[in-house]
């Protein structure tokens, strides 16, 4: 079974789309964390509303778009390149990492937004005082640093490349022959 490989432009190009689409996802993560702890200073519901707009926009365009380009492309260059999918231990951990940040998003953080905007339009200013607001706002700003420190793995997994290769099962390689 032969491989498809892409030259070197190509690869280059997809190289340069999926480094920018990190770049955008990982400075969206930061914005919004950084807005999440701004909001703690808003002074009336109008500020607050509008921070939490803010960051719901950055959630819903600024993450998802970039998140979904780069496991996209990562993909698409693991598998057209020499570093194969399952090849090598760093390919594989930086797969790992994207899927569950991207699904933490999916299932939690929109949850957790929603939870926000209710008590924010409900209560005004007096969501910061709410138990439930507090928990979610947590629970944003604990998953937005933990995959800041997926992603900054995922960059120094990507420049170190540590672990090697996978080896192979000789069980298994054996039924392929």
């Amino acid at each position: 079974m032969t491989k498809k490989k892409i030259n070197l432009t190509k690869k280059n190009i997809l190289v340069s789309i999926h480094v920018i689409a990190f770049c955008a996802w990982f400075g969206a993560t930061l914005s919004l964390i950084l807005l999440g702890f701004y909001l703690k200073n808003a002074e009336n519901g109008s500020q607050l509303i509008y921070t939490l707009s803010s960051m719901h926009i950055i959630d819903e365009t600024l993450l998802k778009f970039p998140a979904l380009a780069t496991l996209i492309t990562g993909i698409l260059l693991s598998i057209w390149t020499q570093w194969g999918l399952v090849k090598y231990y760093w390919v594989v951990i930086k797969l790992v990492l994207t899927i569950l940040i991207i699904l933490l998003g999916i299932f939690f953080i929109n949850d957790w937004f929603a939870i926000l905007i209710k008590y924010a339009n409900q209560l005004g200013i007096d969501a910061l005082s709410s138990n439930d607001f507090k928990t979610s706002w947590l629970s944003i700003i604990i998953t937005g640093i933990f995959n800041l420190t997926c992603m900054t793995v995922m960059t120094i997994v990507t420049y170190f490349k540590p672990f090697g290769k996978i080896k192979k099962n000789k069980k298994l390689e054996m039924i392929k022959s």
